[in-house]
């Protein structure tokens, strides 16, 4: 039987699945699918520093917010606010034909998406060993 993987170990481990998820679309050329999965990483790493501070995370998609609540714990997250900002609005946009442009997205975005995503991960996972 192998270890079984604390709940935010689990949560930090899907948030860098999620990242290799927004590089396998920047290869493919589908930028829209890079923003959504770095979104999605950069939410799962945020919450996996929440639950590893015994906090449970709120169930909410903005970034910003759930930000907040790392500040609350550990100021040196206030680094991070430019990255979640810009990561906090591919969430609906990318997802809903009604709200966003699919194809709108640029390559340039798409590789600062997939970066910023990284650096939030890095981020959490050095907090959180």
């Amino acid at each position: 039987m192998g270890v079984r993987l604390k709940d935010w170990e689990r949560w930090l481990q899907k948030a860098k699945e999620d990242l290799r998820w927004s590089r396998a679309s920047l290869k493919e050329g589908i930028y829209y699918g890079v923003c959504f999965a770095a979104q999605q990483a950069a939410e799962k790493a945020l919450k996996a520093y929440l639950l590893s501070c015994g906090q449970s995370p709120r169930r909410i998609h903005d970034l910003v917010g759930l930000l907040e609540d790392c500040i609350e714990k550990d100021k040196t997250f206030e680094g991070l606010l430019d990255q979640a900002a810009v990561l906090s609005g591919y969430y609906a946009e990318t997802r809903y034909p009604d709200i966003g442009e699919f194809m709108g997205y640029s390559k340039a975005q798409a590789e600062e998406a997939s970066k910023f995503a990284e650096v939030i991960i890095n981020f959490v996972d050095n907090y959180t060993h």
